[in-house]
């Protein structure tokens, strides 16, 4: 089988595979570099291990980040296990491949301040959307879900008299999240003031469909300029947001882990480097 036209069946593959279109466009781009290292469109069969190696000693100077070379090693070892379990090659060529050590960024994230200063600025606000998007950043800031769980909730997956929240996770499960009681009586207020259906998208756009991700992203710029924080953030740094402050109060990577479904507590500890931020500048203004 040639590399392209395995590359579109690797495809096909994570799109049944509920993988996010940010994943698969990362993983097709890697594969297109390999594609066009090799200069042209070989048959899967005769990249060896040996040719992978190359491929990354050629392909990823000292001048290429750890974080960019450990993306493209992912996407290789994803596929090539694709390809051996789908039975299209005896083995996983990629078997060999290994990450490379690296320190993770610390996460951009809104202090407890800006994060009060952002919902303030949305509550004050006379804007017709005003209560929608009140109601969506709290949300955000008080669960830590991602932006893909937050378009993809309805009404029907809200249980505010238990406190919970059923989501679809980016891998395609369903998880439960917990709601504090200051966001179920956020949530109820909203509930009741747009009567919202159980069947029915919980946060829709201005013309009654499904809110979408990028409406979000553009919804969180206007009002961090509203709010007077300059700082670049996206949606996602919402997210690193209620994990720094849940670890601040609780000092437990596991329950962190918990609250944002990592499978992993690796992923978890750049939270740990947030907190080692912290301690330098308290130490620093003392």
């Amino acid at each position: 089988m040639k590399l392209s036209r395995a590359m579109t069946r690797f495809d096909t593959q994570l799109r049944a595979d509920g993988k996010s279109e940010r994943t698969q466009q990362a993983y097709l781009r890697d594969l297109r570099k390999l594609r066009c290292w090799l200069k042209r469109d070989v048959d899967v069969s005769t990249i060896i291990p040996d040719t992978l190696a190359r491929f990354l000693a050629d392909g990823h100077g000292e001048l290429r980040s750890a974080l960019t070379v450990n993306r493209t090693k992912t996407a290789l070892r994803v596929f090539f296990r694709f390809l051996s379990d789908a039975g299209y090659l005896s083995e996983n060529r990629a078997r060999l491949i290994r990450s490379t050590p690296t320190d993770r960024r610390v996460p951009s994230y809104l202090s407890i301040d800006e994060a009060r200063k952002l919902l303030d600025a949305i509550a004050n606000s006379d804007s017709a959307l005003a209560k929608r998007d009140h109601t969506m950043f709290s949300l955000f800031l008080g669960t830590g879900i991602r932006l893909g769980s937050l378009v993809a909730l309805d009404a029907s997956d809200l249980n505010l008299a238990e406190g919970t929240a059923t989501i679809k996770t980016k891998r395609g499960r369903e998880e439960t999240v917990f709601l504090n009681a200051r966001l179920c009586r956020l949530l109820n207020r909203y509930i009741s003031i747009e009567g919202t259906a159980a069947s029915t998208p919980f946060f829709c756009s201005r013309n009654g469909g499904r809110l979408g991700a990028r409406q979000v992203q553009l919804r969180l710029k206007h009002w961090l300029q509203l709010a007077g924080i300059t700082k670049p953030l996206s949606v996602h740094c919402l997210r690193h947001s209620f994990a720094t402050r849940l670890y601040a109060k609780t000092g437990d990577l596991h329950l962190v882990q918990r609250a944002l479904g990592h499978r992993h507590i690796t992923t978890t500890e750049i939270y740990v480097k947030v907190e080692d931020k912290a301690l330098r500048k308290a130490l620093a203004n003392m």
